[in-house]
């Protein structure tokens, strides 16, 4: 039995992929008996939680279900962590309350261990101006922070290669996020989506492609919309579903006006997980993703185990996840995406076979195996064999 203490900027009752991980990781150590002690930042929402330590934080300026934790209080940080008798620090985030863990570390001499979720760098661009001083100091910063754990969680192959041209020198062990994919293999009743259709007025034999995601500049959602634009044009009883919320949802909005496409893309909002978003794969026939910044296809792996076929760009983080051929295509080119769907809901045949596959592809990425590797690599932190 070990006793872990994870960090992270972000916790329930937040809603995003890396609360996912976390709240995933941090249930299956306990059903195996370790002790999981979780340090985020305060939420207005939020109750109080056994085993959950939170620091002040602010809202985020611009996004306000997002917080900043601030570093205030260390010396009874240090003494909370203390007397909790810790094996393994695990953070999940360079961020504030990343920082405050490698203070923990240094301080307290406890071994580290770090998985990289986000890359930093790609969201520079809110920062124009100082786009390129940002990139240089983020990489460096980055580095920095990988190196002071004994080990670093890249989730997929994509994201070894990032930290390695960092220049990362931490040991650097590759291990998809675990997913609990039970809840979008169950069968949903058809009354329920034909009623979900309803309510974005979608008729019972009309085509829809879907994504779920932040409506974030990093996603590439214009690519979707001008995709799905040219898809519409061959395919006129398709739609394009949009779960999700984000700072340029008013722009996708007027981008699909201006494409003649406004009243066939539908911008849903934020969906309760996992029911809401379950329905919502359902009543779609396939997943479209242009994004190139994803460190684990999460929310492509839920599709797939809804048993939808996937359009996507070609990208490492979900190279292992997504056959080209197989359970769906994987375009070199965003523009290509267009053509691949078109394809694809054309035939019915290609779809049901590739939707077969997609769920067959997804129970590789279990939650249990997951726990498995992160454990024997804890061990291996705590034995000092890394």
């Amino acid at each position: 039995m070990m006793n872990i203490a994870m960090f992270s900027d972000t916790y329930s009752p937040q809603v995003n992929g890396v609360v996912t991980m976390i709240r995933m990781l941090e249930e299956n150590l306990q059903k195996r008996g370790h002790n999981v002690y979780i340090f985020t930042v305060d939420h207005p929402e939020a109750g109080i939680q056994e085993n959950v330590y939170r620091v002040p934080s602010l809202r985020f300026p611009w996004e306000k279900q997002h917080r900043i934790g601030l570093p205030t209080n260390f010396k009874e940080l240090i003494q909370i962590v203390k007397s909790l008798d810790i094996d393994v620090v695990h953070s999940h985030t360079s961020l504030i309350v990343g920082y405050l863990s490698g203070l923990v570390i240094s301080n307290l001499h406890i071994p580290g261990v770090t998985t990289y979720h986000t890359m930093m760098e790609e969201y520079v661009h809110y920062i124009p101006f100082m786009e390129p001083i940002l990139r240089v100091y983020i990489r460096g910063q980055d580095r920095r922070f990988c190196d002071k754990n004994r080990a670093v969680i890249a989730p997929s192959i994509k994201i070894r290669k990032l930290l390695l041209s960092y220049g990362v020198s931490s040991h650097i062990e590759v291990i998809p996020n675990g997913v609990d994919l039970t809840p979008f293999m169950k069968e949903v009743d058809f009354d329920e989506i034909r009623s979900f259709r309803n309510k974005y007025n979608i008729g019972e034999n009309e085509k829809v492609l879907i994504f779920v995601g932040r409506l974030g500049e990093e996603k590439s959602i214009d690519k979707l919309i001008e995709n799905f634009a040219r898809i519409n044009t061959a395919l006129q009883d398709s739609h394009l579903l949009l779960v999700g919320d984000g700072p340029l949802k008013a722009k996708l909005k007027e981008l699909a006006g201006n494409l003649g496409v406004g009243e066939r893309v539908h911008f849903t909002g934020f969906l309760k997980w996992p029911d809401e978003i379950t329905l919502a794969y359902k009543s779609s026939n396939a997943f479209m993703i242009a994004s190139h910044t994803e460190t684990f296809g999460l929310v492509t792996l839920e599709a797939m185990a809804s048993g939808l076929p996937v359009v996507a760009y070609k990208d490492d983080s979900i190279a292992n996840m997504v056959l080209d051929g197989e359970n769906g295509f994987m375009c070199p080119s965003k523009e290509e995406l267009s053509t691949a769907a078109i394809e694809l809901l054309r035939d019915r045949e290609l779809m049901e076979r590739m939707s077969k596959r997609s769920v067959e592809i997804s129970r590789d990425f279990s939650a249990e195996a997951n726990v498995d590797r992160t454990v024997s690599l804890y061990e291996k932190v705590v034995r000092n064999e890394i």
